[in-house]
């Protein structure tokens, strides 16, 4: 056997492991994604809210904060996961490693690293 039918075959089995575990591969991307940006996001809800009464500005802050970032993460989660699922097998663990290394660079631009 040569070297590149070994290397493809070692592509093709990292693929296939990497697939039954997508799921969760997508959702550390777009937790860290979150964790990366949701000061943004407060930051937005702060100003939209804030000129609301104390009562009702901390009622939805905390419904945003519970139910907001869940929802982002919920809906976020499967779109990127079924694209991800649509890659080459050949390519799939290339892809997702340029993904964490956008993501930690988009964390360095950020001054979180």
């Amino acid at each position: 056997m040569d070297i590149l039918g070994w290397l493809n075959d070692i592509l093709l089995h990292l693929s296939s492991w990497m697939k039954g575990y997508l799921n969760e591969i997508v959702l550390s991307m777009v937790a860290t994604l979150l964790v990366i940006y949701g000061d943004t996001i407060l930051n937005f809800v702060k100003k939209q809210i804030g000129s609301l009464k104390l009562f009702l500005r901390i009622t939805l802050f905390v419904a945003f904060c519970a139910f907001g970032f869940s929802f982002i993460t919920s809906v976020a989660s499967p779109f990127i996961s079924n694209w991800l699922a649509q890659a080459s097998p050949g390519l799939l663990p290339f892809v997702i490693l340029l993904s964490y290394y956008l993501i930690g660079y988009l964390a360095q631009r950020k001054g979180m690293l």
